[in-house]
């Protein structure tokens, strides 16, 4: 039998889960005396008519600058057709392009650390017309980025790790203090100039933290630009502030599907998560290696063997490893860098190990950046719309089960008939006897099994520590 997942909340809080726990961590920051990050704004943008054939250029000159300097480009573009776009990244070697979705704004841009005093060669992104096109920008730039959360992690060697992927927060995170010059080319001729028609309108959402206002899209919230989905399992999303957003300019309040955040993505990298992930101490640390360790030897139990050995004896002669990574053609599924080799890539589960997701064919080509944000978050939390509708193709995995945020259904089937074997023999494995800080391994494992059990009908009727302490008190 198999039970439908029923969400990541059960009903009555403190029926379930007790009284809510003390507040253990605290980033040190708080939110900005002039935002809620709930409301809104539209602001409309020159619109041109690009036609058949023509091509526009952007090109991003970045001022002299330090050695060891961060340098960006980037913005924000709409069309109204499917453009052929080309970028050529001067001395950056990684970006950010959004793909194109009819009604959306897209964005494009790229951030790094300079080696030289020198301008880096210039930057440039091409649009081509495939049909007459409707185009607006807002807010392109390049330049010398600087700011205090960057300047901290420059400063500090155990928080430089942080600008390592910044490519990925731009053009959001380009705050320059120094500004480059942008040329508009059109047919490679700079003295041609474009039609231009009815502006194009775009939403800007504030953010709590630094109280900017950056843009978002209505028509497909998930096809996100400066803010990450606020409900994704839950929605619609109920919470003013996140999905109800108030107008600045007159008032009226805009209802949202899925919300956003309150802070926009750069916000919530450096004061939501680099600030609360540090202060994990070792043994947490720890705790987590070992509930993963433990996950998949328990599928390797439950599936009959770990996915590697499976899928050698199904494909002989073939690795998963590298299969994946030629599948995904050698690239991050979710930046696009390149990877150099198999050993480099970061195998990703693509549905959580936490959730019982076994790693076997239809893994994810990751680099180390993407996978560790995307951390154990399923699919629809961590990717896109359009990227969902590209993974599915890829995995094979439907696009309703890649949006589905449930535990694997079969693996809580063959585990709840075989709890004999669970509790008597899997948690007497010396490992999860050892005790820390005076908990028990094996109950820490448990707890974290049974919040996954947790999220459907079928798991919620056992309660696996209540279960092990009977069955050791009756040996």
């Amino acid at each position: 039998m198999v039970i439908e997942y029923t969400g990541n909340k059960l009903p009555g809080k403190t029926q379930f889960s007790g009284r809510r726990r003390t507040t253990t961590r605290k980033s040190g920051f708080s939110s900005h005396e002039n935002s809620t990050g709930g409301e809104y704004k539209i602001e409309n943008q020159d619109t041109y008519i690009l036609e058949k054939g023509e091509c526009l250029s952007l090109i991003f000159n970045i001022p002299d600058h330090n050695p060891d300097d961060l340098v960006a480009f980037g913005g924000w573009y709409f069309s109204d057709h499917f453009l052929d776009i080309n970028i050529e990244l001067g001395g950056f070697t990684k970006k950010t392009l959004t793909d194109w979705k009819e009604g959306n704004w897209a964005k494009f841009g790229s951030m790094g650390f300079s080696s030289t005093k020198e301008n880096i060669p210039w930057t440039r992104i091409s649009f081509k017309a495939l049909e007459d096109t409707k185009i607006s920008f807002y807010d392109i730039g390049c330049g010398i980025v600087a700011h205090k959360h960057i300047d901290a992690a420059k400063a500090n060697p155990d928080k430089k790790h942080l600008l390592n992927n910044m490519y990925q927060f731009a053009p959001e995170a380009n705050f320059y203090v120094t500004e480059g010059e942008v040329s508009i080319v059109i047919n490679d001729d700079r003295n041609l100039e474009l039609e231009s028609t009815k502006p194009t309108s775009i939403y800007l959402k504030s953010c709590n933290r630094c109280a900017r206002f950056l843009p978002i899209n209505i028509k497909d919230e998930r096809y996100h630009l400066s803010f990450s989905s606020h409900c994704v399992a839950n929605a619609p999303c109920t919470h003013t502030g996140f999905g109800k957003l108030k107008n600045i300019q007159d008032e009226t309040y805009l209802n949202l599907h899925h919300g956003f955040q309150l802070e926009c993505r750069y916000c919530k990298k450096f004061e939501v998560n680099a600030a609360h992930n540090p202060q994990r101490t070792a043994d947490q640390m720890k705790e987590d290696g070992t509930r993963r360790r433990h996950f998949e030897l328990l599928l390797t139990h439950l599936f009959k063997g770990s996915p590697q050995l499976n899928y050698r004896k199904e494909n002989p002669g073939k690795e998963l490893t590298t299969d994946i990574w030629e599948k995904f053609g050698k690239k991050c599924f979710k930046c696009q860098a390149d990877i150099p080799s198999a050993r480099e890539m970061n195998l990703d589960h693509t549905r959580p190990l936490a959730l019982l997701w076994p790693l076997d064919k239809t893994a994810t080509c990751l680099c180390k950046g993407c996978n560790s944000q995307k951390r154990d978050r399923p699919p629809s939390e961590y990717y896109a719309e359009n990227e969902i509708e590209k993974l599915s193709v890829i995995t094979g995995i439907s696009i309703e089960d890649l949006n589905n945020p449930g535990p694997n259904l079969i693996a809580v089937n063959k585990l709840v008939s075989d709890l004999d074997w669970l509790i008597l023999e899997f948690c007497h494995k010396p490992e999860l006897a050892k005790e820390r800080d005076g908990k028990l391994t094996a109950e820490l494992f448990l707890k974290a099994l049974q919040k996954t059990l947790n999220k459907t009908e079928l798991g919620q009727v056992y309660d696996l520590l209540k279960i092990y302490n009977q069955k050791n008190a009756a040996k």
